[in-house]
């Protein structure tokens, strides 16, 4: 079962496209995460995209998970986004995300669903772009966890869906793909890096998009721990 979901996830990633334009952007992230209680969690973050030197997209998040079960933890997220466009102003959005994440463990492997509708506000780009408009997205996802090793490989797949009843509605517009690596170390950093291909489908303008990933999260919480077990 393990190596028909590894396939499945290389195959999404590496299928080739032809006909599209290439992007080769670069993503960071920068974050904050705490608890406010045992079930509740908190997170603040800053992304920042790059292309050709130039800063692209940037948006501050506040996010806030709750953990209904081991298995459930619903969540919602907040994100004020400003966008570069061709003729090199950026455009000011605002977006909700709700999600529901799903998790399983199967032995040393994690495996993770998430549904989330983000809903876009105050400036809806006029051409529909599935990164910040309103969107479906779905998200089947991999970790696997390395015994004795800092290391965990991760894999995840992403399908946009526009619900809308416009001129590009009610189909699928982006599959965003990622295989990486979260670095576990101990105390309060996490990091990890890894390559997105993202590819815009069913829509006039195609484009794929080669991304180099790195995030970083200082995890408050466990900086806590370490000094009251100490």
């Amino acid at each position: 079962m393990i190596n028909r979901l590894f396939l499945f996830f290389s195959i999404v990633i590496y299928y080739p496209v032809f006909g599209q334009s290439k992007i080769f952007q670069f993503w960071s992230e920068m974050g904050v995460q705490g608890k406010i209680n045992k079930k509740l969690d908190w997170n603040v973050s800053l992304t920042n995209r790059f292309h050709d030197l130039n800063l692209v997209t940037t948006f501050p998040q506040m996010s806030f998970k709750y953990k209904l079960v081991d298995w459930f933890k619903p969540s919602m997220d907040y994100r004020f986004i400003a966008n570069r466009e061709e003729n090199g102003n950026y455009t000011n959005n605002h977006r909700l995300n709700l999600n529901l994440q799903l998790e399983k463990e199967i032995k040393r492997v994690s495996l993770g669903f998430r549904f989330r509708y983000q809903y876009s506000f105050k400036g809806l780009t006029m051409n529909y772009e599935p990164e910040f408009d309103n969107a479906i997205r779905l998200k089947p996802s991999l970790v696997y966890d390395v015994k004795g090793s800092v290391f965990s490989p991760v894999l995840s797949s992403e399908f946009f869906y526009n619900p809308s009843s416009g001129l590009y509605g009610k189909r699928y517009t982006r599959i965003r793909s990622f295989a990486g690596i979260d670095i576990n170390f101990k105390g309060p950093h996490g990091l990890q890096v890894g390559y997105f291909f993202d590819k815009r489908i069913n829509l006039p303008r195609l484009e794929n998009r080669h991304v180099i990933s790195l995030e970083y999260t200082y995890n408050i919480s466990r900086k806590t721990k370490k000094k009251e077990s100490n």
